[in-house]
């Protein structure tokens, strides 16, 4: 069983790929908004064999509940398929090692310099721990630092003859620090999200199993088959019924997953905030 990666974006078994990466992602051109361009990172980095899913096609076609599910509702396997990997890449390259912009460097800029105008006797601590152990930290009241430190936000601010429009954050990600990790269940929620998303583009209908039917309809309990198959839990209970998802959505499903910046799929995720469910 057989599945050649595609080398065009618009090759037909990118389809749904293609329609998911416009639906969570706006690209910018430099002049104003742009169809996104994370189908084609995507299939970039599959070429390259940067895709590292811990499962594989074959294993994909041999799973009979993930199967019956996909040909229930109408659903292209080969083209799913792609936006199973598309979407788990998308979930381990937000949720491992990515950056936090919840401010913008011109929120911080203003923070910044509000605070040292408004306290003379400010007092500069570096340091790895939160908790600013004093084996751990540096501090330093010297004025030629903390004047050059104001100057440097000054100049900084003065860049931006008013407040940006637009959420405008660093320019070199290299500068950016990559180090939100995420746990698994927020992982799990992600992915859960990123195929709702597919399923209310795709318009798939609430189906019922016929008298004598043994497939499951169940858009929640397919997602929750995936994260098992996808190994982001080891509880089988995933594969049998969605309660365990449930319960994971109920604790962690106000994630915001839009504040996080990842290395690779920059930009901005789309995603409607909703309840722990």
């Amino acid at each position: 069983m057989n599945c050649t990666i595609p080398q065009n974006w618009n090759d037909e078994v990118m389809e749904y790929a293609n329609r998911l990466a416009d639906r969570i992602n706006v690209g910018w051109d430099g002049e104003g908004p742009c169809p996104s361009d994370w189908s084609l990172r995507f299939l970039s980095r599959l070429n390259k064999g940067l895709v590292k899913a811990p499962f594989t096609y074959e294993a994909f076609r041999d799973n009979d509940d993930i199967m019956a599910t996909l040909e229930g509702y109408g659903l292209d396997a080969e083209k799913f398929w792609y936006a199973l990997l598309f979407i788990y890449d998308i979930t381990t390259s937000f949720c491992l090692n990515a950056a936090d912009v919840r401010k913008t460097d011109y929120e911080v800029l203003t923070e910044l310099n509000d605070f040292l105008q408004q306290h003379p006797k400010t007092v500069l601590y570096l340091s790895e721990d939160r908790e600013l152990r004093k084996s751990e930290r540096y501090e330093t009241n010297s004025p030629l630092i903390l004047d050059c430190l104001r100057r440097f936000v000054q100049q900084e601010l003065a860049q931006y003859p008013e407040p940006p429009r637009q959420k405008i954050l660093t320019i070199d990600p290299r500068y950016r620090n990559y180090t939100e990790s995420l746990s698994t269940a927020q992982q799990q929620v992600l992915m859960y999200r990123l195929f709702k998303e597919l399923f209310d583009l795709l318009q798939l209908p609430e189906l019922r199993a016929k008298r004598g039917e043994v497939v499951s309809y169940s858009k929640l309990l397919l997602v929750s088959r995936i994260i098992y198959f996808c190994r982001l839990t080891v509880n089988e209970s995933f594969t049998v019924d969605s309660s365990s998802l449930k319960g994971v959505l109920k604790q962690y499903g106000k994630t915001d997953f839009n504040q996080l910046e990842p290395r690779v799929y920059t930009g901005g995720l789309i995603l409607s905030q909703e309840e722990g469910e």
